[in-house]
């Protein structure tokens, strides 16, 4: 039986690490025997439950001594995320020695920097792996430094037996600065449930996990301008300063009546909070990945409001499963809710149907290790 790792960075409830739990379910369904590793453990709650029967490993719980030090190298390159995002080279470099460890045949890294311990593991033991690319791939233009994780993140690209990329877009972002031609793999989108238009309340909901590049506040300049509807905003923060100024702008709004906020969500009432909604409301800020919530209102027939910056913009579009606008038109918005009624909603509906279907969780799989044995 091939022994496979599925490798991420961290363990929190965000997209990558949804999606490898899936991966996991499926390539035990598929006959393979997966393990997930998660280098970094967090305070993040809300996972719990998905972890249910899943064989995985912490290497390290928490921050390390040299994190502060990784922190300001991070900095450097994404300016808005949190000493969350660290990347942990020290746990990195670990990965060659877990793979020998765990007797693994393949290993799929999640993101080219876990990626960077997975080269190290083919170098050393001849371990093959793949990458899976959750973000746009940008030009680091810092002197020095920047040329040389370029070089790396290509090297890294062209020693692996597959390069996946979450979206349409992404693959384009690794094509134009390396010319190499991704695998557009997006993830299962398998129905849950399905709710019609009068069976749901008046609520718009969003779920990320919050920085300052997502913009939070942008939400309530929404909400505050559409009558009738309420905004579930869930989600636990990588940036403390981020929530400190959303809760301001919440007061001094004065919409603390239409903003109801919720961390530490569980999975099973992430799901009731999905149901209960009309619509799923996110948007993108040059993310061009997908906005895991997309996905995740698919697999609940949800129809969507969000901006063509996502990289399942093209998707939602062709499809027909909601309103993608650019930029934040609040009267384009406004219109849309208030033109919506249960014929209208019920053609997004079947659009849904359509994406749930030609995207599963076992096409998606079948894709990642097609051809490794």
């Amino acid at each position: 039986m091939t022994r496979i790792l599925i490798i991420l960075r961290t363990l929190w409830t965000a997209g990558a690490q949804r999606i490898a739990i899936n991966e996991y379910r499926w390539l035990k369904k598929l006959g393979y025997e997966p393990k997930l590793i998660f280098l970094r453990g967090t305070n993040t709650k809300g996972y719990e439950e998905m972890l249910k029967d899943i064989d995985y490993k912490v290497i390290r719980e928490g921050q390390g001594i040299f994190t502060p030090i990784f922190y300001v190298g991070t900095k450097m390159f994404a300016r808005d995320r949190g000493i969350e995002s660290t990347v942990d080279l020290d746990l990195i470099m670990k990965i060659s020695g877990i793979a020998k460890e765990e007797k693994a045949d393949y290993l799929i890294c999640h993101d080219q920097f876990t990626a960077i311990g997975c080269l190290k593991a083919f170098e050393r033991n001849k371990i093959p792996f793949s990458v899976f690319v959750h973000e746009k791939v940008t030009n680091y233009s810092l002197p020095i430094l920047g040329k040389i994780i370029n070089n790396l993140e290509k090297k890294v690209f062209i020693k692996s037996k597959k390069v996946f990329a979450v979206t349409d877009k992404v693959a384009r972002t690794i094509y134009e600065k390396h010319g190499i031609n991704a695998i557009s793999n997006y993830p299962g989108m398998d129905k849950i449930s399905e709710k019609s238009f009068r069976e749901k309340e008046n609520y718009l909901i969003t779920v990320s996990f919050w920085d300052l590049g997502r913009k939070p506040w942008n939400y309530l300049e929404i909400i505050k301008n559409v009558d009738d509807y309420k905004l579930l905003f869930v989600g636990n923060w990588r940036v403390k300063k981020a929530k400190e100024y959303f809760l301001k702008k919440v007061k001094e709004e004065g919409i603390e009546s239409k903003v109801e906020i919720l961390e530490g969500v569980s999975e099973s009432k992430l799901h009731e909070l999905y149901d209960k909604s009309k619509f799923l409301i996110r948007f993108g800020y040059g993310e061009y990945g997908l906005a895991t919530p997309f996905i995740e209102a698919m697999q609940h027939t949800l129809p969507v409001i969000i901006n063509d910056e996502l990289g399942t913009a093209d998707l939602a579009k062709r499809y027909n499963v909601g309103l993608v606008i650019h930029g934040i038109n609040i009267k384009e918005i406004k219109e849309f809710l208030k033109n919506m009624n249960e014929n209208k909603y019920k053609e997004l509906q079947l659009g849904i149907a359509k994406i749930q279907k030609e995207y599963t969780w076992e096409n998606h799989t079948k894709k990642l290790v097609e051809g490794i044995t």
